[in-house]
Parts: C-alpha cells; structure tokens; sequence
C-alpha cells in the first residue's frame, strides 16, 4: 500500500511563484486559496496510514479498522475530490482573466507564465484523483485478501478443535453452535448456512443474510442495494429495525456517511440473533439439526 504524496503543483506557495506579480488578483488570489484549502484536506486523510498499520499484524484483521478505513474514504478522500473539482472552476476563472491579460499585453512573459500555470492545474488534480481511486481499489483488493486468509486460518482452527471436541466427548455428537460466539460463526460458511436454516424456521433468516452480507463492510454501491433488500420497510428482506435506524442509513447514503448507521443497524440485528436465534440453535440436538442440513 502507497503513501500517497500532495502534488507541489498544487502547493500555494509552488502556484504563487508560478503566478509571479499576477498571483494577488482576484482570480489568482481565489485559486491560490483554494489550493490552501485542498492541500489542508488532503493532510487530514489518515486511512493509508491506518490500514498500513493493521495489514502487518498477525492478528485477524479487525472489522472496526474496516468500518474507519470506508469512513475516510465516505469522508477525507470524497472530501479531496470535491477540493479538486472546486480547483478546476477556480483555475478556469483565473485562466480567463490571465488569458485577456495576456492577450491584451503579448509581450508580458508573466502573464503568459501564469497563464500556462493555471492551464496545467486541471490536469495535476486529474491525475491525483486517479492516484487516490488506484491506491482505493488497491487496498479493498489487498483487504479482501487478507480477510480471506483470516477466515482460512480461523476455519482450519476450528476443524481442528471440533475434532478435538468430538474426540473428548468418545465420538458422541456435539451441538456445532456450542461454545461458538456469533461472530466465530459467521466467519465460516457451513456454520452461518445451518444458523440461516435454524432461523428460516423462526421466519427471520432475512437477519443471518444481512449480517452475512455485511459482514466485511459493503462499498457505496453496495449501500443502495442493501437499503433496498433490508433497510426499505417495503423491501423484500426488511429487517425488524426503528425508524430512525431506517432513515439513518439512508441519509448516509446520500451523503457518503452510511458507515456508521450501518454498523448500529448490524449491532443490533446482531443482539436479537445472539439472543434469540443462536441460543435455540445451540439447544438442538442432532437429530433437528441433520433435518436443517447439518453433516
């Protein structure tokens, strides 16, 4: 993952020497301000940072250094790119006052100088958003991987520890959801299947999909469709969810901040499947459970 740097192009105190005697008119002056202002959003971007930090440790990758890691990029990074658009309608005001400048004195290098400096912005700030949505695609690739090699590990343990259980136990049947926490039980996919069929039962498997689904974060993309399935009170799969948890979400999408209301939303659907749920399918004996489809 690539620590990213600011462009000197888009330093004000790099433009203003470009700019010479010209960077105090108006136009040129808004520019230069508007490139203070961008260059303070981009420092406020932590997340590579962040995701640097966590991708080199041992440890499973934690789903709370997911949830910041998609917040900075809902916020410091959208942030950034709303700067960089705000800098081109502001480097073309002040290329059209420079280009009369210009025009008007053909023979003043400076202005001609100026001119080709605030020309060439459009351009710099392209080429930084196209560095920031690689560097984006990247580390979700780089995530998805090691999520991957996290629940390979954690599926292996488990194996493992079932055989040990069985073996303890003189080969008699153990209840697969025993000792097992909610969040152990979705990291595997044979044991969140038998969960989802447990609750089928119940009229509420639309709870263990969504936690399924969501489980490792979901883009912006993926936001509006979930909205629709489980969060829409019309939707196919709606969640017993408040109000205000309903329109959390959706305003969230809208402004790029869903992450949040996501995860109350999932805290809580996640509290009635561990209450409810999970604890009747830890008490079913083998028989119910090889009926739902367990081997």
């Amino acid at each position: 993952m690539k620590i990213i740097g600011y462009p000197d192009d888009l330093i004000p105190r790099v433009a203003s020497a470009s700019l010479g005697t010209y960077r105090t008119r108006q136009e040129c002056a808004d520019l230069l301000a508007g490139m203070a202002d961008a260059e303070k959003a981009f420092g406020s971007i932590t997340w590579h940072k962040v995701m640097l930090l966590a991708l080199t440790k041992p440890e499973p990758l934690d789903e709370d250094t997911i949830h910041v890691y998609e917040s900075e990029v809902d916020n410091a990074i959208a942030r950034v790119f709303r700067k960089m658009k705000m800098l081109n309608t502001l480097a073309a005001a002040a290329s059209k006052d420079l280009g009369a400048l210009a025009k008007a004195n053909p023979k003043d290098a400076v202005a001609k100088k100026a001119l080709a400096a605030t020309k060439a912005v459009p351009g710099v700030t392209a080429k930084l958003v196209k560095v920031l949505e690689d560097a984006i695609d990247k580390d979700r690739k780089d995530i998805k991987a090691r999520l991957a090699k996290d629940e390979a590990a954690h599926e292996k343990q488990r194996k493992a520890a079932e055989k040990a259980a069985q073996q303890n136990n003189g080969g008699q049947f153990v209840n697969p959801f025993q000792g097992k926490s909610l969040a152990d039980i979705l990291k595997s996919s044979k044991l969140t299947l038998l969960l989802h069929a447990c609750a089928e039962k119940e009229h509420n498997g639309e709870n263990i999909e969504f936690l399924s689904i969501t489980r490792k974060g979901v883009d912006q993309r993926g936001a509006l469709k979930l909205y629709n399935l489980f969060i829409d009170p019309n939707g196919a799969k709606s969640l017993n969810i408040t109000a205000q948890q309903r329109n959390d979400f959706s305003n969230g999408i809208g402004t790029g901040t869903y992450v949040a209301a996501l995860k109350d939303i999932r805290e809580h659907v996640e509290l009635v499947v561990s209450r409810d749920t999970l604890k009747r399918a830890q008490e079913l004996g083998e028989p119910a459970l090889r009926k739902l489809g367990y081997k």
